[in-house]
């Protein structure tokens, strides 16, 4: 809990000491989910807001946080089903971020780090965070360079809460400035 909140505190501090210079950039995405998740939701939605530095020509590497929210048809708790049924699923990740030039048009990239559960914030017994919060989280993808400050991403995205695994399969378009 203290590793996990320490965690948090730090890569906050870190993010906001960021300035707005080259290498901010903000990505949306939506496609299906996957593994535990697909039994409640249908899709996801995700928004993210990073920054990368140099370490050389085609080596960047930063931070990077935003919103992953599943969505759409699925099975509650109770049994009950049909569209918009399931209590979406809100997660908040803060991750390390690298991406690797292979070409002119092409890089691939890494995001690691802890994905925070909105839904469980504020519980009943008055504690604001427990250790059903979050899990590991895990996105690897590939993005094709569309245009100087606009690429078309493809990505997979993990969250492993204790032994549940939220994930799903992404496309989208990442706008840099």
């Amino acid at each position: 809990m203290k590793k996990k909140l320490s965690f948090i505190v730090l890569t906050f501090l870190f993010i906001s000491s960021i300035n707005a210079q080259e290498g901010f950039r903000i990505g949306i995405s939506v496609g299906p989910t996957l593994g535990d998740s697909s039994e409640y939701f249908s899709y996801t939605l995700q928004a993210d807001f990073q920054y990368l530095w140099s370490v050389s020509d085609d080596i960047y590497i930063g931070a990077t946080t935003g919103a992953l929210v599943f969505l759409g048809e699925g099975n509650n708790a109770d049994g009950s089903g049909g569209l918009f049924s399931s209590i979406p699923d809100v997660f908040i990740p803060i991750a390390m971020a690298s991406r690797v030039k292979l070409s002119e048009l092409f890089y691939i990239g890494l995001d690691i780090g802890y994905a925070l559960n909105a839904n469980g914030f504020g519980d009943s017994d008055g504690s604001f965070i427990d250790e059903e919060t979050g899990g590991f989280y895990f996105r690897p993808l590939f993005a094709y360079k569309v245009k100087e400050k606009l690429d078309l991403a493809l990505s997979y995205t993990s969250i492993s809460e204790n032994e549940d695994n939220s994930s799903s399969i992404n496309l989208g378009v990442n706008f840099g400035f």
